[in-house]
């Protein structure tokens, strides 16, 4: 992948993951904050997900009080892990775990 279209495809899902997740917490449990590639999900618990871009690999990486670190590459049109799990499914569990939301990305 040449390095403008990873750039556009990171910053694309990381925008995408943090409107969802502002549209989705209408309650306020969350703080969603992105900057300079990195968004970051806090939840009342003081638990964090990052994610990032990781321009070097040209990856995603989670980073999560659940899984540790997740290193996710572009391929067949998703971002995912060398098993196949994409970075939205494993958004969506460890959203589930950490703070009782359900959410589809």
């Amino acid at each position: 992948m040449e390095e403008s279209d990873y750039h556009k495809k990171s910053e694309d899902c990381i925008n995408a993951i943090e409107n969802v997740l502002e549209a989705a917490d209408q309650d306020g449990r969350l703080e969603v904050e992105s900057q300079g590639g990195i968004l970051t999900i806090a939840f009342p618990s003081g638990k964090q997900l990052l994610v990032s871009k990781h321009a070097t690999s040209r990856q995603i990486w989670l980073s999560s009080p659940i899984s540790g670190g997740l290193h996710f590459s572009y391929r067949d049109g998703a971002w995912a892990l060398p098993d196949g799990r994409r970075l939205g499914e494993v958004l969506s569990q460890e959203l589930k775990q950490l703070a009782g939301i359900d959410l589809v990305f």
